[in-house]
């Protein structure tokens, strides 16, 4: 019995001396990669602290039973000898393999490869920036400059542009002609800023009379000057902040419905334009919100800038005839082939639609008695 009880002490000091050995190694891991030479000694001392703790185990409770008079069988470990040749096989093919997979300096400074830095700063840049663009699409780019989407560079909807600029004939870029592209920044989210431009889009198409839903936003929206702006942005002219209903509120609101005298003011075209919005009520369009041509655009907390369409093109986002609009759509008219019918001299064709077409909207300033301004 004595001699079943020192051959488990001897053999749990030993596994408890492997077991230390062991974590003392994980431990210095974390200072750098661990040659496979420490990964293969941690591997043996791993297997030395389980064969040790189960013959140190077994003859423990040998001992135990033989104190109890009850007899043990011999110990035979014919069964576990395979066993942990078996794992010791595999520790070995798992460093080997380790040792020509991984490279080496993989966890030099951390859990990754020490060489990726480098071979990130040399890696050519994607982006090559709006200048570079500039220097063959100048028409795009000035005409791009004066809109509201100034900001939004060309890669932002065109992808990585280093490629094209090195090869333009042979690498092309993606021409973004599907709505999920303008949606990315368009659609109508609770998240937005609520005088950020954005639209649930089939609402819109029912809204303008567009029948077929596969119909894209480039097809009426030009990219490149989506809003034909016939000036900078910069150089319109400042207005007071427009607050809408739903800058505070990111449910759908009835901005109609009369509001209760305990509810903060929200300004309102009206309340400055009162016989110009009164008389644009009498006319056929006046269910388009009045930011919908002048256009609005925020540039602080107090204050935006405001400026008029009138450009042709602006008006025939809702009025083109176009196969994919619906019979209750607004009325659409052949571009330019309606100024081959009603233009009379060259001085007509240069007017706007505004010129022949004002009674439709509402009447002009100075009609009004309203001050006019610029």
């Amino acid at each position: 019995m004595k001699n079943q009880r020192l051959k488990a002490l001897v053999l749990l000091v030993v596994a408890g001396a492997a077991a230390a050995g062991l974590v003392a190694w994980l431990l210095l891991m974390n200072e750098g990669r661990p040659p496979t030479s420490a990964m293969a000694v941690a591997v043996v001392l791993g297997i030395v602290v389980v064969v040790s703790s189960a013959i140190g185990v077994d003859a423990l409770l040998r001992g135990k039973a033989e104190q109890s008079g009850v007899p043990s069988p011999p110990a035979d470990y014919r069964h576990a000898k395979p066993l942990f040749l078996l794992i010791g096989a595999a520790a070995v093919a798992a460093l080997v393999v380790r040792q020509l997979l991984v490279p080496d300096s993989f966890g030099e400074i951390g859990y990754f490869r020490a060489d990726a830095i480098g071979e990130e700063m040399q890696r050519q840049p994607r982006h090559i920036g709006n200048d570079e663009c500039r220097k063959c699409h100048e028409k795009q780019a000035s005409l791009h400059d004066k809109d509201a989407h100034a900001r939004v560079a060309c890669e932002d909807c065109h992808g990585p542009g280093w490629k094209h600029a090195r090869a333009p004939e042979k690498n092309k870029l993606v021409k973004p002609s599907t709505k999920d592209r303008c949606l990315i920044c368009h659609r109508l989210l609770d998240a937005r800023p609520g005088d950020f431009p954005q639209i649930e889009w089939r609402e819109h198409f029912r809204f303008v009379g567009v029948a077929d839903l596969s119909v894209q936003c480039t097809q009426c929206h030009d990219p490149h000057e989506p809003l034909y702006m016939d000036r900078d942005i910069n150089t319109a002219r400042l207005h007071p902040l427009i607050h809408r209903c739903r800058d505070c509120h990111t449910s759908r609101v009835n901005e109609s419905l009369p509001r209760p005298d305990r509810h903060p003011a929200i300004f309102e075209c009206s309340y400055c334009h009162a016989p110009i919005v009164a008389d644009f009520q009498k006319k056929p369009h006046n269910k388009v919100r009045c930011t919908t041509c002048h256009l609005f655009f925020k540039i602080s907390d107090f204050a935006g800038r405001i400026i008029r369409d009138a450009d042709p093109r602006f008006c025939l986002l809702c009025h083109r005839e176009a196969d994919f609009r619906s019979e209750s759509a607004a009325p659409g008219i052949s571009w330019p082939d309606h100024l081959d019918d009603v233009a009379e001299s060259d001085e007509d064709r240069q007017k706007r639609c505004i010129d022949c077409h004002r009674e439709r909207i509402h009447r002009l300033i100075k009609e009004t008695g309203h001050e006019q301004q610029d």
